[in-house]
């Protein structure tokens, strides 16, 4: 419990900071923007206007996370922080096809750049976008929400460093070109970070195996434990980041309670030590046990549930 809570101070912590040098960041690119006409700055203004947003919506989700459950929300606001990597995710999206869309207008209609603007503006933004990357990395292994601003963060240091590039390059052959190239490219790198963190954030709200679980090995160690005949109606499935519960139901012999409860302790442990699985929920069965869950078992495509 304590170790939980130090890591989402660490992440309020985290997201604040990285909000705030966001923030200045934003200032300063779309000034220079303004000023240096250039489509590659003012992509990476507007990405960060929508950073700006979404790490306040990060650290939204996160701070009311920890709320308590109540009788509407038994499992309380876990997923609150999934739901907003969702939503900030598709906006990423949405933003990298913008870029792609108008770096490639850009490609067919140049403009004329100062090309000296986007070298200090592009090497001033990466050094700030190096400290956000830096501030999120620490903690986007364990929470989606974290690594969703660090995607975003990680972005904008590529686009800051795509900028300048594109300003020498401009410099050396006078093609204006390589800006809407820079734009282009940034557009591409967030596209492909946000459909990866899209699936996801899907995949917990869909209540599917998180990845890094195979049930076949969980299946597989319960019935080499001692007592254990059958594995069945086991379902796998994360309420959050880094927060992965399970429910089964277990074939043992027709023992005392008190030895069916010795049973369950154990399978808990076992889950628990030697797999990622936070929260267990073992239901016993005897050969003597008529099963009555037959909800428990999916339908088939096109046939309508019993009533």
């Amino acid at each position: 419990m304590h170790t939980h809570s130090h890591h989402h101070s660490m992440t309020l912590s985290r997201l604040k900071w990285a909000l705030i040098l966001t923030i200045a960041i934003f200032v300063v690119e779309f000034l220079g923007a303004l000023v240096s006409g250039s489509l590659s700055v003012l992509s990476n203004a507007v990405h960060l206007l929508s950073d700006v947003g979404a790490m306040g919506l990060a650290y939204y989700a996160a701070r009311v996370e920890t709320n308590p459950p109540t009788l509407q929300l038994s499992y309380g606001y876990a997923r609150s922080s999934i739901l907003a990597s969702l939503i900030n995710s598709l906006i990423l999206a949405l933003l990298a096809l913008g870029l792609i869309v108008a770096g490639l207008y850009r490609l067919l209609r140049p403009a004329p750049l100062m090309a000296t603007s986007l070298i200090w503006l592009g090497l001033l933004a990466l050094l700030f976008n190096i400290l956000v990357t830096g501030l999120l990395a620490g903690g986007q292994s364990r929470d989606l929400n974290i690594r969703t601003m660090f995607w975003h963060a990680a972005g904008d240091a590529i686009g800051s460093l795509s900028v300048a590039l594109s300003g020498l390059l401009i410099i050396w052959t006078h093609w204006s070109g390589f800006d809407a190239l820079a734009g282009i490219a940034i557009g591409i790198t967030l596209l492909i970070a946000a459909l990866r963190i899209i699936r996801r954030s899907v995949n917990i709200l869909m209540e599917g195996t998180p990845p890094e679980i195979e049930p076949a090995a969980i299946e597989d160690a319960l019935l080499a434990l001692s007592g254990v005949h059958e594995v069945h109606h086991l379902h796998i499935w994360a309420l959050g980041s880094n927060y992965n519960l399970l429910s089964a139901h277990i074939l043992i012999d027709d023992v005392s309670l008190h030895e069916g409860q010795e049973t369950l302790a154990a399978i808990a442990r076992h889950l628990q030590h030697h797999f990622p699985i936070h929260h267990v929920t073992i239901q016993l069965e005897t050969d003597h046990h008529d099963d009555v869950t037959e909800d428990c078992h999916p339908f088939s495509p096109g046939t309508p549930p019993q009533t």
